[in-house]
């Protein structure tokens, strides 16, 4: 394979993984999904296919605070259903089983935010967020007595995000 037939298939690759998260992702997300977690690229060559496909308009970056997030564009998808044949079966099914597999993981790191520190008085704030690439949509922090709450409440954030905001949301509501 020749360096523009691997560029175009790096850059149909990119575009059929954003396609299948279905969600606004990192770059260090993008490159730990295409060469850490599956090797089908390597990390300059999945830098360099988002820079390319940035420019061409074929996915957008959003800024979400200091972090910057991709989103597949109208005509990001029209490309790639116009070239998908070139992606190799094998590559389409298994990008696709991967993202099945890992879809949520992904968006809960992403979105549930949660960090803790020790306070002054010997106390530890926690604080958790549920953060979209357009609005925060929960910004909690609270007080706990010990580093052992603290640490239990960061550690499940991430699984029980959901149900607090929703928890929350029906209490306040109604």
């Amino acid at each position: 394979m020749n360096q523009s037939e691997e560029d175009i298939l790096n850059k149909l690759i990119v575009l059929f993984v954003f396609d299948k998260m279905g969600i606004a992702l990192d770059e260090k997300t993008i490159i730990n999904i295409c060469y850490t977690q599956n090797s089908w690229m390597m990390p300059l060559y999945c830098m360099d296919a988002m820079q390319k496909l940035v420019k061409e308009k074929f996915i957008s970056q959003v800024s979400r605070g200091k972090d910057k997030l991709y989103t597949l564009t109208p005509d990001g998808r029209n490309c790639l259903g116009n070239f998908y044949s070139r992606i190799p079966e094998s590559l389409r099914r298994e990008i696709d089983g991967y993202v099945r597999a890992n879809r949520m993981a992904f968006k809960r790191q992403q979105e549930y935010a949660h960090t803790y520190f020790k306070n002054s008085d010997g106390t530890y704030t926690v604080w958790l967020r549920i953060v979209e690439p357009s609005a925060t949509l929960m910004d909690l922090k609270f007080v706990v007595a010990n580093n052992k709450t603290a640490k239990y409440i960061h550690e499940n954030w991430e699984n029980k995000a959901a149900n607090v905001y929703q928890m929350l949301h029906d209490q306040l509501v109604e």
